[in-house]
């Protein structure tokens, strides 16, 4: 993505990534990947770091600060497939609204994730799997690297 993104710092050793996001407020984001039973499959989930330090998937703030949000998302992506090259990351928003601002911002840059990465989305109307194709009604992503180190 050719958007401005968020100094991130790494913790739990590369499987999250904090930052601040900067909008009408500012707010404590992370980004978290956590390993699943599947061999290789990683869940990716947006959260907010409450000041107690819990962590928040249905806290819902409108921050105006879109782009950079979803470009950090996906640089974290880069990042860590990266370091695990075999990874298969799965993602979608805590809501239709967030799911479909996925959709949005991989769609704008479908030819540059494709240099690199497989995207597929899973449909909300049949619940198939399928290549990425922008305008699609999906409710889950999984992206992977194009090419395997």
């Amino acid at each position: 993505m050719d958007q401005p993104v968020y100094n991130v710092k790494v913790l739990e050793e590369g499987c999250r990534f904090d930052f601040l996001s900067i909008g009408y407020t500012i707010t404590h984001k992370a980004i978290l990947y956590k390993e699943t039973e599947v061999p290789f499959l990683y869940l990716l989930t947006l959260v907010e770091v409450q000041s107690d330090g819990k962590l928040s998937t249905t806290i819902n703030n409108s921050n105006a600060d879109v782009k950079p949000t979803m470009a950090t998302v996906f640089k974290t992506i880069e990042t860590f497939t990266t370091v695990n090259p075999r990874a298969i990351v799965g993602f979608a928003g805590n809501t239709d609204a967030k799911t479909r601002l996925y959709r949005i911002a991989i769609s704008r840059d479908l030819d540059k994730f494709l240099e690199k990465y497989l995207i597929w989305g899973v449909r909300s109307d049949n619940g198939k799997h399928e290549p990425f194709e922008p305008n699609q009604p999906y409710q889950f992503f999984f992206v992977t690297n194009r090419f395997l180190i």
